[in-house]
């Protein structure tokens, strides 16, 4: 096996794209990732994969807060904005949508498809990337259909049926 077959046979398993955003004494600072998923239902919690040079793995470690923004398909340019694929950084990133504070602190997208509002109970490193297991304080529904990445772009939910 070589890292180039594992990377393209991972870009091959699609996923729903989230933001995670954070905000504290640290500062405020968000991040791209298709890599989350639930933990635990009781109590909630879920887990978020964030390569170990990412802006914003200091922050999220200092404020002890992060918030898993699910997107929806029309929010492929917030996307973009966090996997900094058009310049913008720091409190710029923050102006492609509309935000909200969450319990904890952190960003809320105003719009997300769900949002995960969490405290960090765990941090763990695994090869690349940190794994933030997170105890869910609040939970926030929107509508419509998810941001699905796959063979490295964007693609549409069909399968889903109405939003």
């Amino acid at each position: 096996m070589t890292r180039d077959n594992f990377l393209e046979g991972m870009s091959r398993a699609a996923q729903t794209v989230s933001v995670i955003t954070t905000d504290g004494p640290a500062g405020r600072d968000g991040v791209t990732v298709s890599a989350m998923c639930s933990v635990s239902a009781d109590p909630p919690m879920v887990l978020a994969c964030i390569h170990h040079q990412s802006r914003a793995v200091p922050a999220i470690r200092q404020n002890g807060v992060y918030c898993v923004n699910v997107l929806t398909e029309a929010m492929a340019g917030v996307s973009d904005v966090f996997a900094s694929r058009t310049g913008a950084e720091g409190a710029a990133m923050f102006e492609c949508a509309d935000w909200q504070t969450g319990a904890t602190g952190a960003p809320i997208l105003a719009a997300a498809l769900a949002a995960f509002d969490c405290r960090v109970e765990e941090i763990h490193r695994a090869g690349s990337h940190f794994i933030f297991i997170g105890m869910v304080e609040d939970t926030l529904l929107g509508d419509g259909k998810p941001l699905i990445y796959g063979s490295r772009s964007y693609g549409r939910p069909e399968f889903f049926g109405a939003g």
